[in-house]
């Protein structure tokens, strides 16, 4: 094994270790999986695209993704089928 050192922003680090607790592993696991896919992929395992949004996990987007979780299964929730033509 091995240590890699890199510097990010904090507010950065901070929003990637929250979206790691919220997947159940920890900053090194998530480092290591993407090492692995890159390596499998022969490059990066996606595409890197100017205008995506890096604050989509924000704790008020966090927020309403888990009050609707808890509306689905409280049954609360409305099914919606999806429409052949999309």
């Amino acid at each position: 094994m091995t240590t890699i050192s890199a510097k990010i922003d904090n507010h950065d680090k901070n929003l990637f270790e929250k979206i790691c607790n919220s997947m159940g592993i920890n900053i090194s696991s998530a480092i290591n999986a993407f090492v692995k896919a890159t390596i499998r992929e022969n490059g990066l395992p996606f595409a890197m695209k100017a205008g995506d949004d890096p604050y989509i996990y924000s704790a008020e987007n966090m927020k309403y993704l888990k009050e609707s979780i808890n509306q689905i299964e409280n049954g609360q929730g409305q099914i919606h089928e999806l429409n052949g033509d999309l």
